[in-house]
């Protein structure tokens, strides 16, 4: 614990809140970490993991992507504990979902199944990661459309704002590398998702189509 303890003393005399001076703090320890276990790592992890402060929370998943080529299949069992354990609001499910857990999806995609459990759980944090973690896929057009839509449809009556916003930002996204299907998709629910899922959806859109579809 001599490493966790040294990792928490930076933490508290950081001077500054900036996400970036936490990152950094992480970074500083890559190459000594890559000479720990991943077992030893994940230890290190769930311990600042268990502190819930947001310092402690960057610094954590920043060590986990840091470490991303060493991933194996069973990192997706550990990832998705922390995610039950530990993901309670916006800004932890962004970075962990954006980073280190859709890496690990996209190395073993077999797995990507499992997120649609996660559309059942009671913490609207862990039904926002299962959009959220298909953003990057998305991106890189890495991921079948249908699948999107899947998520998409068993979030969309979610009441929850920031899963509304969660799958609304998945849209948002894929509407660049799947344009076509997008339009359609929404032109088909537009009386069916919130307004705030849709505007989400929208944004990327060139300015004709957009108001186009803010008119249905």
């Amino acid at each position: 614990m001599v490493l966790l303890n040294q990792i928490i003393k930076e933490i508290r005399e950081t001077k500054g809140r900036k996400t970036k001076l936490f990152r950094d703090i992480a970074k500083k320890y890559k190459k000594e970490l890559s000479n720990v276990s991943m077992d030893d790592i994940y230890i290190l992890c769930d311990e600042l993991l268990k502190r819930v402060n947001r310092p402690e929370t960057i610094v954590a998943y920043q060590i986990l992507f840091d470490q991303k080529k060493r991933y194996t299949e069973e990192t997706i069992d550990v990832f998705e504990q922390y995610l039950y354990n530990y993901i309670h609001d916006w800004w932890d499910c962004d970075d962990f979902m954006t980073h280190a857990f859709q890496y690990v999806l996209m190395k073993y995609p077999s797995h990507f199944n499992r997120i649609k459990e996660w559309v059942k759980h009671e913490r609207f944090a862990v039904r926002r990661s299962a959009a959220v973690v298909l953003i990057v896929p998305a991106k890189k057009k890495a991921i079948d459309q249908d699948f999107i839509f899947d998520v998409c449809n068993l979030l969309m009556n979610d009441e929850h704002y920031l899963v509304q916003k969660g799958y609304g930002w998945l849209l948002k996204v894929a509407s660049d590398e799947y344009h076509d299907v997008v339009i359609d998709y929404l032109e088909k629910h537009v009386n069916h998702m919130t307004r705030t899922a849709y505007r989400y959806a929208l944004e990327n859109l060139p300015k004709k189509e957009k108001e186009r579809l803010m008119r249905l």
